[in-house]
This record gives structure tokens, sequence and C-alpha cells, in this order.
């Protein structure tokens, strides 16, 4: 079958919003991270992270067609043909263009997909980690919006600090945006599923 590699560029930009979607995930930032190093196959990659390699095919096939990752090797296993792919590049960096209304579709769509995976990735799982859910409609001053994104971010990097390489690794998924809600009073519903 083919048998080649290619070697990574040190950076890669990236501008549309495929490439960017496909990258801003957790999963796919661990799969690039691996297919860095070496070529990897699905199955291997999920034998490293814990996995049932059907958990990571969409996400294979997304960065494929994203162009983040290329196919470098098949291989005849017996009854199955195994898939090799390699990243594109050693690091990405996201350089998002374009008019502000796309960039704050383009932020949500992102938001949107990171807690679709994780809806999913939380159905083949066992529920014993807790999970916190808040939907709050607050009414903030213009000056008051860059402050409030700042300690949301200020918290989660005290509280990443601490767990070092201890600790359950958990996905923060915070959005700030405008509502139609606007001469409704502040409202919360807050979801925990911790036991």
């Amino acid at each position: 079958m083919s048998n080649y590699d290619i070697t990574p560029s040190p950076v890669q930009a990236l501008t549309t919003d495929e490439q960017i979607r496909a990258y801003i995930n957790p999963t796919r930032m661990t799969i690039l991270s691996l297919m860095a190093q070496e070529k990897r196959s699905v199955s291997g990659i999920a034998r490293q992270l814990g996995v049932h390699p059907a958990n990571l095919t969409h996400h294979v096939k997304l960065l494929e067609k994203a162009g983040l990752i290329e196919l470098v090797e098949k291989r005849e296993t017996g009854k199955n043909l195994e898939k090799f792919y390699r990243a594109t590049a050693y690091h990405f960096t996201v350089s998002a263009g374009g008019q502000p209304a796309n960039q704050q579709l383009l932020a949500l769509s992102i938001l949107r997909d990171n807690l679709t995976t994780a809806l999913q990735t939380l159905e083949n799982q066992s529920g014993d980690q807790p999970v916190l859910g808040v939907l709050k409609t607050v009414r903030l001053k213009p000056e008051d919006v860059e402050a409030f994104a700042q300690k949301l971010l200020d918290l989660a990097a005290e509280f990443s600090g601490r767990a070092a390489d201890a600790g359950t690794v958990y996905s923060l998924n915070a959005s700030l945006y405008p509502t139609l809600a606007a001469n409704m009073p502040a409202r919360e519903i807050s979801i925990r599923a911790d036991e």
C-alpha cells in the first residue's frame, strides 16, 4: 500500500472557518499534537488515550477534510486496512480575519461544536464526573464586558495552576453574547450533575 511521510511545517496559520472549527477542540488538539510527533493510526491514538477508536474517527475525518492532517500510510493488518496520518504542522495558530459579525458567529459556532463533542463523549462514558451548566442573563455596561471576561480567564487560570499533573481534565465553555431579552429581569438556570 502507499507508504510515504511528510515533514510537518513549523507553524501553520489557520484562516478558514473550516480549519479553525476543526482545530478548536480539545480532542482534536490532542490528536494533532500526537500526529505532529510521528505518523499515527486512529487505533493507536485510541489505545494511548484509553478510548474506543470509534470515538476518534469523526475527529480524524474532520482534521483530514480541513487539511490539518494527511494520510501517509496504509497497512494491511489481516482483515483490516490501518491508515496512518501525520499533522501538516508542528504548531497551529488561529488567524481569523474578516468582519466582526463573522468573528462573533465563528466564536459561538466553536463553542457549540465543543458542547456537541462533550455531549457525544458523555453519552459513551459512565456518569461519575461532575458537570455544571449555568445559563444566566446579566445586564452589563459596555466597559464591564472586558472586565467580566478577564475575571473568567483569571479564575480558570487560578484553578488550572492548582491541579498540575493530578486531577481530572475539564473543559470550560463560556460565552457572553447579546440576547433579545433586553427588557426582562436578570435570570439564572443552574444545572449541576455531580453524583
